[in-house]
């Protein structure tokens, strides 16, 4: 069973997959705003890797405004706080059999992707991996020693349009990962990253700084344990091996580790920060749980959101 796949979004995260999807011989076609579509179809999808194969693509694009009639499978790889104009943007694209595969970080997507397509539309998805634009050239740089998609239907059974993604692993250089239950997967990526986002921009500083002030490992741990109790309390328990992970990258001296979220507050651009971090204060509320570090974290990602759009 093969699939007409289209790729919403060309950054860091589509652009990666979706070239190394061209690559290997998928039927894909990427939607993207004019600039940016102007930009590949005079070079495709340049990837610089230091830890795999560097890649050339010529890829099919469409207008963000002028996609044809529905596709099997749409990859969504956007910022959450672009979610809005982009399910409008790829509304023609989901038909009766359409999957809508979300690579974001956090889990509020499924809900909003839910009640705009329907909940049968909407797989889980999460991916691993790190790496930016270019700002110059346009071009993906890839950064890190892993490139993964993992997902599958958040009911956890296993159905034709999953395993026809899967199919399409064999001949891909990266990891297409079909899992029995994906949404274990996200709650450990987001419960994860949501402890890593709220120290890193409270503190405005990498774990390495963290952890050499005199209270920065109790900092690290207090978050992580927020976020894994408010998991826990809502029936998605965080697994021990996950847990030691993060456990081990908070307690590495010198670390450079950060989430993306504080490199955007650097760079005073917006944030995830209400899609992670607000989300998961919401749902810990809802449980009856009381979480100030990641209140700290809201608050002050809410005043950086106002200086932004000001």
């Amino acid at each position: 069973m093969s699939q007409r796949i289209l790729v919403l979004g060309a950054g860091g995260v589509g652009g990666y997959f979706g070239g190394r999807l061209a690559e290997g011989g998928a039927d894909v076609t990427f939607a993207l705003r004019p600039a940016r579509r102007a930009q590949i179809d005079a070079r495709g999808i340049v990837i610089h890797s230091d830890f795999f194969d560097d890649a050339s693509v010529p890829v099919k694009t469409v207008a963000a405004d002028q996609i044809d009639g529905p596709y099997d499978l749409v990859i969504v790889a956007c910022k959450a706080y672009q979610l809005g104009d982009v399910m409008e943007t790829i509304a023609p694209a989901v038909g009766d059999s359409t999957a809508v595969l979300p690579l974001l970080n956090g889990i509020k997507q499924l809900d909003l992707l839910s009640d705009r397509f329907g909940a049968d539309k909407v797989l889980g998805g999460t991916c691993y991996i790190g790496a930016r634009v270019d700002a110059e050239t346009g071009d993906i740089v890839h950064f890190g020693d892993f490139h993964r998609i993992a997902y599958g239907e958040k009911d956890k059974s296993v159905t034709p349009r999953v395993e026809a993604f899967a199919a399409l692993n064999d001949s891909m250089k990266f990891d297409i990962d079909l899992r029995d239950d994906i949404m274990q997967a996200m709650w450990d990526k987001f419960a994860m990253l949501c402890a890593m986002s709220s120290v890193n921009t409270i503190s405005r500083a990498t774990v390495g700084e963290i952890l050499a002030t005199p209270s920065g490992h109790e900092f690290l741990t207090a978050a992580l344990v927020e976020c894994r109790d408010t998991a826990a309390a809502l029936d998605h328990t965080v697994s021990p091996a996950v847990i030691a992970t993060y456990e081990k990258m908070f307690s590495t001296q010198g670390s450079k580790f950060a989430s993306s979220m504080l490199r955007d507050v650097q760079a005073n651009n917006p944030t995830e920060g209400d899609h992670i971090i607000g989300d998961m204060v919401d749902r810990a509320q809802a449980a009856g749980l009381h979480t100030p570090i990641l209140l700290a974290a809201r608050a002050g990602l809410a005043v950086h959101e106002s200086r932004v759009t000001a």
